[in-house]
């Protein structure tokens, strides 16, 4: 199977590396494509940058990776996934994975994650996706963040998906602590706020990440936001946009008769 593997965090992030990696030593064809910069908050944007009407890709070295299975793109990662969905970076994949990225992605508040934004944009293509996110505490700390304990839940999750045939997109969120401390994987709902990342670059070029969201909502039993805290892996299932059927638009004006106001 041919897996499309981007991030939002950039082509350097470790997460990156590490959930490529687990879908390569599962034997699958994988291509990694990610943003050239820190596109975090870039939600399902379709942004690049084109100097001759093509968007810039830089093939990058990585070690047993063979020439051009690793892409650097000028491109927000929605639009990386909806380049190769369309063959620009040659043979469709099958699957996309997104990840892993450094910090949480729960609740509402993923609609401004570029993590999410690329899954979601995948399954708007037809293709099944996985998002994946190692659930950060303090952005700001430079302590080493748990990627192989993100790594073994995204591989069950990643697996099952696989076997079970489904099209569907899936956003999953693991606590950032040794595995043997995780408590399990728990199927939960969006959280009313949740958590995502975005980057905040200042006149003088200096880049800021900044949580959105971020509240305790541990109150909100079965939320991803409050499995994480507790200490459990949690996965939502996603639904991309969708027309809504709930609302009554019955009286909404049909017709629209311009009035000439008087001389």
């Amino acid at each position: 199977m041919r897996v499309l593997v981007t991030n939002d965090d950039g082509i350097d992030s470790p997460g990156l590396k590490a959930l490529a990696e687990m879908a390569r030593q599962r034997g699958h064809d994988v291509l990694v494509a990610a943003p050239g910069w820190d596109a975090s908050g870039a939600s399902a944007s379709v942004t690049g940058v084109s100097q001759t009407g093509e968007v810039i890709t830089e093939s990058r070295r990585w070690e047993s990776w063979a020439e051009g299975q690793v892409l650097s793109l000028d491109a927000t990662p929605a639009l990386i996934v909806f380049y190769a969905l369309h063959e620009r970076l040659g043979e469709r994949p099958d699957f996309v994975l997104s990840g892993i990225n450094r910090g949480a992605n729960t609740g509402r508040t993923i609609l401004h994650s570029g993590t999410v934004g690329a899954a979601l944009t995948a399954y708007q293509q037809d293709c099944s996706a996985l998002a994946v996110s190692s659930a950060v505490q303090d952005m700001a700390t430079t302590a080493p963040v748990h990627w192989d304990t993100a790594v073994d839940v995204a591989g069950l999750v990643f697996d099952w998906l696989i076997e079970s045939g489904q099209y569907a997109v899936l956003n999953c969120n693991v606590p950032d602590a040794p595995l043997e401390e995780v408590l399990g994987i728990r199927v939960g709902g969006l959280a009313h706020v949740g958590a995502a990342q975005t980057s905040v670059t200042e006149e003088q070029g200096k880049a800021l990440k900044v949580t959105l969201g971020g509240e305790d909502e541990s109150t909100e039993v079965e939320s991803d936001a409050a499995l994480v805290q507790k200490g459990f892996a949690a996965v939502t299932a996603l639904r991309p946009v969708v027309q809504d059927l709930s609302i009554d638009l019955a009286g909404l004006p049909e017709e629209i008769r311009p009035t000439l106001a008087p001389r």
